[in-house]
C-alpha cells in the first residue's frame, strides 16, 4: 500500500523556474564606455580630416587657375598665324613688350571674325602682371590688323598670387634667350614663359608657335 502513494507523490513534483538573467549594470557601462571611445575617435578623425580638406581648397583653387591660365596662353600662341605675309600683318605676330617698366607678351591670335568665318579675322592678346595677377587682355577681333590702331581691351585675371613674368624665346644652333628687339622673335618655333609666384617659387612652361 505504501509503493503506489510514493509513486504519487513523486509524479506531483515540478522542477523549479528558471529565471531569465540580463545585463549587470557593470556590463552596461563597460558597453557603454566602449561606444563612447569609438564615438570619439570618429569625431577626430572626421575633424581631422575636414580640416586637412579646408587647408588644401586654396591650394587646389591656385592649381587649376594656373593649369587654366597657361591652357589659354597655349591655345593662342597654337593660333598663331605661322605666314605672317599671308594675313598681311604689319609687325611680328608674337612681340614681348615692355609695359610700365614690366615684360609682357603680345600675340596676334587667328580668331572668327564678325560674319562667322573661322580663322578669318586677327585679335590682339596681351599677357601680362598686373596687381600681384596674370592678366589677359584681349581685343576685338578684327577683319583687317592696323598696327597702332587705338583698341579697347577687357581684362581677365587667370592666375594670382604672381609677381613676375619672364618670356624667353628658342634660337636654332643658339639655345634660349631673352629677346632685346623684334629680330630675336622673328622665326622663333618656340617660347619660354616663367611665372614667379608670391611665394618665391616659380612655374616654367615651353610653348610652341604656331
Amino acid at each position: 500500500m505504501l509503493q503506489p502513494v510514493l509513486l504519487q507523490r513523486g509524479r506531483g513534483r515540478r522542477a523549479p523556474a528558471r529565471r531569465g538573467r540580463g545585463f549587470t549594470l557593470l556590463e552596461l557601462l563597460v558597453a557603454v564606455t566602449i561606444l563612447a571611445l569609438i564615438a570619439v575617435m570618429a569625431w577626430r578623425g572626421l575633424q581631422s580630416l575636414t580640416a586637412t580638406r579646408d587647408r588644401l581648397r586654396p591650394q587646389n583653387d591656385a592649381v587649376h587657375a594656373l593649369l587654366a591660365g597657361l591652357g589659354q596662353l597655349d591655345l593662342d600662341l597654337a593660333r598663331v598665324p605661322v605666314n605672317a605675309q599671308l594675313y598681311a600683318l604689319p609687325e611680328l605676330p608674337v612681340r614681348v613688350l615692355s609695359i610700365d617698366g614690366r615684360m609682357s607678351l603680345q600675340i596676334l591670335r587667328l580668331a572668327e571674325s564678325a560674319d562667322g568665318s573661322p580663322a578669318a579675322a586677327v585679335q590682339t592678346v596681351l599677357y601680362r602682371v598686373v596687381d600681384g595677377a596674370l592678366q589677359r587682355q584681349s581685343a576685338a577681333a578684327q577683319r583687317y590688323y592696323a598696327a597702332g590702331a587705338p583698341v579697347t581691351l577687357s581684362s581677365v585675371n587667370l592666375v594670382p598670387q604672381v609677381v613676375d613674368l619672364q618670356v624667353r624665346v628658342w634660337r636654332n644652333q643658339v639655345g634660349w634667350i631673352t629677346p632685346a628687339s623684334d629680330s630675336d622673335l622673328a622665326g622663333a618655333p618656340g617660347l619660354e614663359v616663367r611665372l614667379q609666384r608670391t611665394d618665391g617659387s616659380s612655374v616654367r612652361r615651353v610653348f610652341i608657335i604656331g
